[in-house]
């Protein structure tokens, strides 16, 4: 089995890791690197991950979900293209995605000369080698046996170029002659916000309508890793490592192509202590603090959700009753505690028949197996008394085969300091409705990678009633620093997604609402102040400066103190930015 074959292989588990330990440790040919810090491997393990005490916390990929449940003007995004003195439309700026895949071949995405306007497509879901079935054009590059290859550096899927996507679409379905599409619609969607054509009609436009396109459309995660998870069985889900790998694809691309690179990031999850820890947000937190580089990830939309309790327990109680109500039908799901070094928490569980687990002592690198016999539930519960890169307690209990109704877990505070401590649920998508925290808080509810430092962190709004989105996540991280930066419009946004029937070139308009929409609306803001440096010869911007500007130019209402939790510094103005560089100097 070749290492493609491998990495596609639900016989083969995937794990990341230190990429100079995993070089210097293992000689298996299977190893993608992923950046100077990370390298994803892939082994074949009988009992898969189930003894997680022998991996540490980081090393098994955490899974992420979509976030999408007149905008523009709100923005400031047309005075700024519409000012003859700027005239911005994004142009040589590339607006890079890792989603759900893009329908290239759409008229909102086609420029007037009928070519496409998406430069490159790495689809992980197709394995090189498969057929390509393009008619004969002499500008295409030879491609032996006309079969597709993997990107430059990259192990799996398949590259899609420009001159090949333009073939396509000149055939009558182009999805005949490549046949990468978005079958769920999340990034054509999120792509036609950020960087749509504009309609002759005026009654559509993408924020920066003549930038280039790339998308890297993600492979589903592996049965064995939703299964260890235990996440809904319609959940849609993508794994860290190949999001990773999908970043690095882009600023590859970007690099090549010489252009400044705008990364819009519609996914989340509410694995981590929210303070930026997974090996995902760490490499963010690296890349954009490159020249050129700018990231921009939504906070999610889990307020209200019920899915974190903040917890504080007393010197003199020495523990606190955490209650859970588990819908019917839930399978199972990972509930974490995080606490910051150098406290530590135990646990007891009592189920809703009255069957109680007492108190389980912090026993490091050991999985204790919990069996109730009434509920018929299996609970695994293991203690990291630091977790890597991070020093933090965490406790991971996992669920499995759980019986609805009222479930407590009693807290211990072994080494009292503050007494505060974080428990998690997954996210939405990965849950039943009805399986909530029974008194949750409302704050720190934003997902990763939007907790990454040197990102730009967006909240979403509701442009026309200019209120907060009731699911909008909201800061802080769990260190103290502000997360979201700004918020951007995400209530009722129009776009176009793919058709219903998954025929055809054209796509069908529909309006979409969540924290995805809004972090679009961000990006393709992002890529026409690219396009104004880079035409001003200032070619230092990073995601951090960028950012920085934004949060100056931000609307920000009188009646409000920021920054504050759930709208950062403001509001999202583009015309607000460079009426306020008009009094600074570069």
């Amino acid at each position: 089995m070749n290492c493609q074959d491998q990495i596609y292989s639900e016989e083969y588990i995937d794990f990341i890791g230190n990429r100079s330990l995993i070089e210097s440790k293992y000689t298996l040919d299977c190893k993608q690197p992923l950046g100077a810090r990370f390298a994803s491997l892939y082994l074949k393990l009988s009992d898969g991950y189930e003894d997680g005490t022998v991996y540490g916390y980081y090393n098994i990929p955490k899974l992420f979900g979509l976030q999408d449940t007149g905008s523009m003007e709100s923005s400031g995004i047309l005075q700024v293209r519409e000012n003859p003195y700027l005239k911005l439309d994004g142009s040589g700026v590339l607006i890079g995605f890792v989603d759900t895949g893009i329908d290239y071949a759409g008229s909102i995405f086609l420029k007037q000369d009928g070519t496409t306007r998406v430069t490159a497509i790495w689809d992980q879901t197709i394995p090189a080698g498969s057929p390509i079935r393009l008619p004969a054009q002499p500008e295409l590059p030879e491609t032996p046996e006309n079969i597709t290859r993997t990107p430059e550096g990259f192990l799996y899927g398949s590259e899609f170029t420009h001159e090949q996507l333009n073939a396509a679409v000149k055939m009558a379905d182009a999805y005949e002659g490549i046949s990468s599409r978005d079958e769920n619609g999340h990034g054509t969607f999120l792509a036609s916000i950020a960087a749509g054509n504009e309609l002759p009609d005026g009654s559509f436009t993408g924020a920066a309508p003549k930038a280039d396109i790339a998308m890297v459309k993600l492979k589903p995660a592996k049965n064995r890793l939703r299964a260890y998870y235990q996440i809904k069985e319609d959940a849609v889900a993508y794994q860290e490592n190949d999001i990773m790998a999908g970043v690095l694809y882009l600023v590859s691309l970007a690099k090549k192509r010489q252009q400044p690179l705008v990364i819009c990031l519609g996914l989340g999850t509410n694995a981590g202590s929210h303070r930026g820890g997974l090996p995902l947000a760490r490499m963010l937190e690296e890349l954009g603090s490159s020249v050129g580089i700018i990231i921009v990830a939504g906070t999610g939309n889990e307020t209200s959700r019920g899915h974190h309790f903040e917890g504080q327990i007393s010197s003199e109680s020495g523990y606190e009753d955490v209650e859970i109500r588990v819908a019917e039908g839930e399978n199972g799901f990972f509930l974490e505690l995080w606490a910051s070094a150098p406290e530590t928490y135990s646990i007891a569980i009592r189920s809703p028949n009255g069957e109680v687990i007492p108190r389980i002592y912090v026993r490091p690198g050991r999985i204790e197996i919990l069996n109730f016999a009434l509920a018929q539930t299996r609970v695994e519960v293991s203690y990291r008394l630091s977790v890597t890169g991070t020093g933090e307690f965490l406790a991971l209990l996992r669920f499995i085969n759980i019986t609805p109704g009222v479930w407590t877990v009693r807290v211990y505070n072994d080494l009292f300091i503050t007494g505060h401590y974080h428990m998690w649920l997954p996210i939405e998508s990965f849950l039943r409705q009805d399986t909530v925290f029974l008194r949750p808080s409302e704050f720190i509810t934003l997902t990763s990678p939007s907790d990454a430092a040197n990102v730009i962190s967006v909240s979403n709004y509701n442009y026309q009633n200019n209120s907060v989105y009731l699911y909008s996540g909201r800061g802080y991280t769990t260190d103290g620093r502000i997360c979201p930066d700004l918020a951007a419009p995400g209530v009722g946004i129009e776009g176009f997604t793919s058709s219903l029937s998954g025929v055809g070139n054209e796509l069908r308009r529909v309006q979409r609402s969540g924290s995805s929409v809004a972090a679009a609306h961000m990006a393709g803001a992002a890529a026409l102040f690219c396009q104004w440096t880079r035409e001003s010869g200032i070619h230092y911007f990073s995601s951090t400066d960028v950012k920085t500007y934004f949060i100056r130019g931000a609307k920000r209402d009188s009646s409000r103190t920021y920054p504050n939790r759930e709208w950062g510094f403001g509001t999202l103005d583009l015309y607000g930015v460079f009426r306020n560089l008009q009094t600074q100097i570069f």
